[in-house]
């Protein structure tokens, strides 16, 4: 079944032969610190190795998971799921791969529920400026008379509102707009840089700010171009919609490499083969989730790790030191829980300034190293991330929205009286969490069974930046801020029924101006400290998103260990990956954060399929 999406030596029967080096085929054992997706993602991915002989997820809290939360209540005519953390999983290509392999071995393909691109929850995005809500256009190109409508009514949207001011005008003139020089083209610049110089001011401040809002609740100012927009910005030489064009011509599309080698590397049976045609229907999807919310992939992960033997998971264990011994390459944490334990390899799936708080700490023994500081320097140099107050409210009113849709979102532009709540956007959440089956797509599915109109509300994120733990709203006070909102945005005077609020503190980190050179200093540094024993990996590092998350906890867990190189070829003599028209050979992924050095590259959609 051909789909734009992974390459020939990914195709079904032509799996790629993942080679380990013979430096790495002794026994040994691994701890992998943080019990978030990309922790427990790390632990999967390892205990599926022979010379794996013990994995110990340590984890602080209580329960495992991270910011993936999810809690059904019960409500008059059934129940309704709310989430706290991530809601939907992004359907695209290559992305999704990794995710959606570990989904259909963990045996939870029957529990997906995919978002229909022709959905009104997939066609229906809207930014609430200056005091309503705009539609996004979108353009329907499926016969003459849609594509001659749609294509009207996108001129007149775009000349009509006050959102799309000076939008026409930027986007027609952005080709006569100069590149920059030669020697600057390494530099990063902010987004709302990068997309004013581009395009217009109004463009980043009215558009792009929405959106930066609804994926990293930040400052367009700060944020940086090139890690978040790095394929646009690529194109910046010969501009954007030039480069854009010749793109579709020539049937290439901006991929990340590091997707393609998550999805050669993730561990794969025969399930995933005989699941083919549906996971390349949740792969064409707009959006999926889970019938028991995002938290069930977190409670199908550790169902499948207390099964191994080999893995030991402890919760609710705070981790006193990390340390290496003089003339030892293991690494010793110390608890108050277990006492001290050495590894061979560590995996740390946890926060930077967490991160960075450890390995400060030092122990009595007598042979320890001397701290890293040049490690610990540059892990707190990266310890910038906002906090967004999440409020869920229920009604009983299936019919309480203006509008159906995804939700909307609200830019930095917009003015102070419509938002003296720093509101960064609402989710119309029961589009979200209805559906279809992704193993019986004539099948309806839903996370509630109770009617009615759920709504996740957003606050905070840059706007809080600088808060004192005083500062921020009580639930008491939140839901009367989310109220006050959904009652000036869109007329709602109704009370809800149930409303639950969490404030999720230090969230979402910030990639800002510079994050790519930062990062690869970073990894060569802990290389260099931990003689390549230590494997960083996570959200703080290579994508927030959840399909990020789990990518980068196979990478950590296959690459960063030293356990795996990336294939030349397929069983069936293919080549194994994009990589191949690389130098792929002297690629360093073993300790520090495993990424490839080449991250964006044009690829041809020519030759794919789905596995």
């Amino acid at each position: 079944m051909r789909l734009p999406g992974v390459s020939r030596g990914l195709r079904p029967g032509r799996k790629p032969l993942v080679s380990i080096p013979r430096s790495h085929r002794r026994a040994y054992n691994l701890a992998v610190v943080g019990g978030g997706i990309t922790g427990l993602t790390s632990v999967w991915q390892a205990s599926h190795d022979p010379q794996c002989t013990g994995i110990t997820l340590y984890e602080k809290e209580p329960r495992l998971g991270g910011w993936l939360q999810s809690e059904k209540i019960p409500v008059d005519g059934g129940h309704v799921l709310f989430e706290y953390g991530p809601r939907t999983l992004r359907s695209s290509f290559p992305a999704s791969l990794p995710l959606i392999n570990m989904i259909t071995e963990l045996g939870l393909l029957d529990q997906v529920i995919t978002t229909s691109r022709k959905s009104s929850a997939a066609r229906n995005r809207f930014i609430y400026y200056p005091d309503h809500l705009v539609k996004i256009p979108s353009l329907d190109l499926s016969s003459i008379t849609n594509s001659i409508n749609s294509i009207t009514q996108l001129f007149q949207t775009l000349q009509a509102e006050p959102l799309f001011k000076n939008a026409l005008s930027g986007f027609l003139l952005e080709p006569t707009q100069p590149s920059r020089p030669p020697s600057e083209w390494q530099e990063d610049e902010s987004i709302a840089s990068f997309i004013s110089r581009r395009f217009h001011p109004n463009i980043a401040e009215n558009l792009l700010s929405a959106v930066m809002h609804g994926i990293y609740a930040g400052d367009i100012d700060q944020l940086s171009a090139q890690t978040i927009l790095g394929s646009l910005r690529n194109l910046d030489d010969v501009g954007i919609f030039r480069g854009m064009f010749d793109r579709a011509v020539q049937q290439k599309t901006s991929a990340l490499m590091d997707d393609f080698i998550g999805s050669s590397l993730i561990s794969r049976t025969q399930k995933s083969e005989e699941f083919l045609p549906e996971r390349a229907d949740v792969v064409r999807a707009s959006t999926f989730t889970l019938k028991g919310g995002t938290q069930q992939l977190v409670e199908g992960l550790e169902t499948a790790l207390k099964k191994s033997d080999k893995v030991k998971i402890m919760t609710g264990t705070d981790i006193k030191s990390m340390i290496q011994r003089q003339g030892s390459d293991s690494i010793s944490i110390q608890t108050a829980k277990s006492g001290t334990e050495r590894f061979n390899r560590v995996i740390a799936a946890l926060p930077t300034p967490a991160l960075s708080k450890i390995l400060e700490s030092r122990t009595n023994h007598p042979n320890q190293k001397a701290p890293p500081y040049d490690t610990i320097n540059k892990l707190q140099a990266h310890n910038y991330a906002t906090t967004i107050m999440v409020i869920n409210l229920y009604y009983p009113n299936p019919n309480l929205l203006p509008v159906e849709g995804f939700g909307y979102l609200i830019p930095r532009s917009i003015p102070a009286d419509q938002n003296p709540e720093c509101g960064l956007g609402v989710i119309f959440a029961s589009a979200t969490s209805t559906g279809q089956n992704a193993l019986h797509p004539d099948r309806d599915e839903s996370q509630d069974t109770a009617p009615g109109t759920k709504l996740t509300i957003m606050m905070g994120g840059h706007y809080w930046d600088g808060w004192k733990d005083s500062d921020y709203p009580d639930h008491d006070s939140a839901v009367k801020m989310a109220r006050a909102m959904l009652q000036r945005h869109l007329g709602i005077t109704d009370a809800p029924t149930l409303a639950r609020s969490r404030l999720q503190k230090d969230a979402v980190p910030q990639y800002t101006v510079g994050h790519l050179d930062r990062m690869y200093s970073l990894s060569k540094t802990v290389r260099n400290d931990f003689n390549r024993r230590l494997v960083l990996a996570g959200n703080w590092y290579a994508g927030i998103g959840v399909g990020d998350c789990v990518r980068s906890g196979i990478l950590a867990a296959g690459l960063g260990t030293g356990r795996m190189t990336l294939p030349a070829k397929t069983e069936d003599g293919q080549p194994g990956g994009p990589w191949t028209e690389y130098n792929y050979r002297d690629w360093d992924f073993e300790g520090g954060i495993p990424t490839a050095p080449v991250r964006l590259f044009d690829y041809d959609l020519k030759s794919t399929r789905v596995r």
